[in-house]
C-alpha cells in the first residue's frame, strides 16, 4: 500500500484491511497477512500515526522515503512497496494484493481474491466503490452526476461483454475498471512477469497489460469490492480525483469527453452498429446505451438493473467506471 501524506485516512484504511484479515482467517485462510504500508516523502504526519496503529489480525511493515529524486511518483511507489510485500512471501502460490491509502477494503476482501485465484484466474481486479457520504459531501450536481456516470458505464460494461464475449471467456457479471484500489496476483505470477511496471501514470492498468502479455487471465468480479474517495484533491497528477474534479466541472448540456467505439457486431443492421456512445451529453448517452441494451435479443443479454449496489454495513452505492 503506498501512500503520501493521508494522516487523515490511513488508520481507517488499516482497519478496514484488519478487519478483513480477521474475516478470512475465521473463514480457514492459510496463512498470516502482513501490510506494507509505503509512506512515500510525506510531510504530514503520516508516518506518526502508521508507527502508532496496533492492528489485531495483520502484521503492519511500514516503509518509509524521502528526499528521493524526481522519480518518486506513484508508479515508482506502489512498485516499490509490492517488491517489498513480495519479498516476505516464499511460496509460488502466496497471494499479493495492493490498495491505496484513501481506500477502505471489504470486510470479505481477502477472502473474495483468494477464491477467484483459487477458481484458476491469474489475477484479480476488484471493482471501486465510492462512499455515498462522500458524494453527498460534494454537493447535490455533483452526487447526480456521478450516480449517472455510474449508470452509464454500467451499461457500457454490459455493451462490451457482449460484444467481445468467446467461448471460454470471462462470465457476466464482471466490470472493466482496473485500479490500484483493489489489485490481486500470486507471487509465481509477479515473480514471472518481472514484477510491476512503474510509469509514473496508469501504474496499475499497465500492469494488468504486463500480466495479460505473459499470458495471465485476469477477473474482474463484480463482488470484490473496495470503498475508494471520490476526494477532488488528490495525490497523484492525472490519477483519479483529477478525473472526478474533471467529471463534476463538466456542463450538464456539455457532451461527454470520453469515446466508446460499438463494435460492428454488436446490433448488425441497427443505426448504432459501428457508432460511438459519444459527443452526447450524459441523459442522451445513458438513453441510447440503454435502448442499445434492450434492442438485443435474449438470451443473450439479461436485464440490466441500473439500481445502486448496496453495501449493508457502509450504505454506499457503487460507482462504475
Amino acid at each position: 500500500m503506498p501512500l503520501r501524506d493521508e494522516a487523515d485516512r490511513v488508520t481507517d484504511c488499516v482497519a478496514a484491511l484488519d478487519r478483513a484479515a480477521g474475516y478470512w482467517m475465521a473463514r480457514g485462510a492459510s496463512g498470516p497477512v502482513a501490510v506494507v504500508a509505503f509512506a512515500n516523502n510525506c510531510r504530514d504526519g503520516s508516518v506518526d500515526v502508521l508507527d502508532q496503529l496496533r492492528p489485531r489480525h495483520l502484521r503492519l511493515c511500514r516503509l518509509a522515503a524521502s528526499a528521493l529524486p524526481a522519480n518518486a511518483h506513484a508508479g515508482w511507489a506502489r512498485s516499490t512497496a509490492m517488491d517489498a510485500a513480495a519479498d516476505l512471501l516464499s511460496r509460488p502460490g502466496d497471494l499479493l494484493l495492493s490498495t491505496d491509502a484513501d481506500t477502505l477494503v471489504a470486510p470479505d476482501w481477502f477472502a473474495a481474491n483468494a477464491r477467484a485465484i483459487a477458481d484458476g484466474w491469474d489475477a484479480v481486479a476488484g471493482r471501486a466503490v465510492t462512499p455515498r457520504a462522500e458524494r453527498v459531501a460534494l454537493g447535490s450536481r455533483a452526487k447526480q452526476r456521478l450516480d449517472g456516470l455510474g449508470r452509464y458505464y454500467t451499461l457500457l460494461d454490459r455493451l462490451r461483454h457482449v460484444a467481445t464475449a468467446i467461448p471460454g471467456a470471462e462470465p457476466w457479471p464482471r466490470h472493466y475498471y482496473e485500479g490500484g484500489a483493489s489489485i490481486a496476483l500470486t507471487l509465481g505470477l509477479f515473480r514471472r512477469i518481472g514484477g510491476a511496471p512503474s510509469p509514473p501514470l496508469a501504474e496499475d492498468r499497465a500492469l494488468f497489460d504486463r500480466i495479460r502479455a505473459h499470458g495471465g487471465r485476469v477477473r474482474h468480479p463484480v463482488g470484490t469490492r473496495v470503498f475508494t474517495s471520490c476526494r477532488t484533491d488528490g495525490r497523484a497528477p492525472g490519477g483519479m480525483a483529477d478525473t472526478v474534479a474533471e467529471w463534476i466541472a463538466q456542463d450538464e448540456e456539455a457532451p461527454l469527453h470520453e469515446t466508446y467505439r460499438l463494435p460492428a457486431a454488436l446490433a448488425p443492421g441497427t443505426a448504432a452498429a459501428g457508432d460511438q456512445l459519444t459527443f452526447r451529453t450524459l441523459p442522451a448517452a445513458i438513453a441510447e446505451a440503454q435502448a442499445l441494451v434492450r434492442s438485443l435479443e435474449p438470451p443473450k443479454v439479461e436485464p440490466v438493473s441500473l439500481a445502486p449496489i448496496r453495501d449493508r454495513a457502509l450504505d454506499d452505492a457503487l460507482l462504475g467506471f
